[in-house]
């Protein structure tokens, strides 16, 4: 990515029309949502079709965590049923969607709520953020602060949700080319560290803070926020690390390519199918757009790149992406995840 640079035209336009939005909003307020409940079923808008074959990620629905009243031995053996379930493919290096891994939570239903952070983070916190149509498609790392991405929120939110009353007014689509969601510029507050003001409103799974839970090292190295509107995506890349990605407010898809074997370190053996690196890309990014790709500048992308998962994320689940494995998530609305790194 490049290094922080000052906003784009683009944003502030849109960080200078802060507007409050309306108390009533259901992004604004979660005086109503009931607790310990399934607040959303599927995402509102169709899940745009990838343009090649894929197929589902494996499944497992993880049991709802006890409630508080009950004995730690009844949390600690929830944790252990977690580490057991995921256990098999960790060592077998397969991606794994975790549906209910975070149960019920304080971060489910608070974290819709942006005057919520608001309150608890400040507006006055520096954050990093990316603008434009993905970092490796020329966008910028900007430094604002949180208080003026959050007001750029409250318009996106709005944006999304005429588009939505348009989407209903037309009686709906069945799908959503791929070809008609690549041209949105948009900030995404992506890759910054969980804020420790909100960091006790997350459960993360033990076995990555805990070696005896036998799910690799137990060495926890990183927790992140990535928090934007619909449309925002981050591109096909790799991560050195072991990676539970956790969706909590809105819904993503991730295409999830496995690892490659012509590829050593930062070197490719011979040119492959991600053509990562190339057109001033990092080496574990790589410069196709899978969703719209140019098959004339990277002909090896249609001859050999291999099927992928899909994998649809929504509130409360978790997904496990091996280290190494290739991914492409894009929001598919307003959505704040976090996710955790560790050995």
């Amino acid at each position: 990515m490049s290094s922080s640079q000052p906003l784009s035209k683009f944003a502030r336009s849109c960080f200078g029309k802060f507007t409050p939005v309306a108390s009533q909003s259901s992004f604004s307020s979660v005086a109503s949502a009931p607790r310990h409940s399934k607040l959303v079923t599927s995402p509102k808008f169709p899940i745009p079709r990838y343009g090649g074959k894929s197929k589902p990620t494996p499944t497992n629905i993880i049991s709802s965590v006890p409630p508080p009243n009950q004995q730690i031995d009844s949390l600690h053996q929830h944790q252990n049923y977690i580490a057991n379930t995921l256990r098999p493919f960790f060592e077998s290096r397969t991606p794994l969607l975790l549906q209910n891994l975070l149960g019920a939570c304080d971060a489910i239903y608070f974290w819709r709520s942006l005057e919520y952070w608001r309150v608890a983070v400040g507006e006055d916190t520096p954050v990093d953020v990316e603008i434009g149509k993905g970092y490796n498609r020329g966008g910028n790392r900007a430094t604002m602060m949180f208080g003026e991405y959050l007001n750029y929120l409250v318009l996106s939110i709005e944006l999304e949700q005429q588009e939505y009353e348009q989407y209903n007014y037309q009686d709906g689509m069945e799908t959503i080319d791929s070809q008609q969601i690549g041209d949105h510029e948009v900030a995404y507050l992506a890759q910054n560290e969980l804020f420790h003001q909100v960091r006790h409103d997350i459960t993360i799974p033990k076995l990555c803070e805990n070696g005896e839970y036998n799910v690799g090292e137990g060495r926890l190295y990183q927790t992140m926020l990535w928090m934007g509107p619909r449309h925002t995506v981050s591109p096909l890349h790799y991560d050195p690390l072991d990676n539970i990605l956790m969706q909590v407010v809105g819904w993503k898809r991730v295409l999830l390519f496995p690892p490659d074997s012509q590829t050593e370190g930062s070197r490719a053996i011979k040119p492959s199918w991600h053509y990562a690196g190339e057109n001033g890309n990092q080496y574990n990014t790589s410069a196709v757009d899978v969703e719209n790709p140019n098959h004339d500048l990277f002909p090896h992308f249609e001859s050999t790149a291999p099927i992928p998962y899909e994998c649809i994320l929504g509130p409360g689940d978790g997904l496990f992406i091996p280290k190494r494995w290739w991914h492409h998530v894009r929001s598919l609305e307003f959505s704040v995840s976090a996710n955790v790194w560790w050995r």
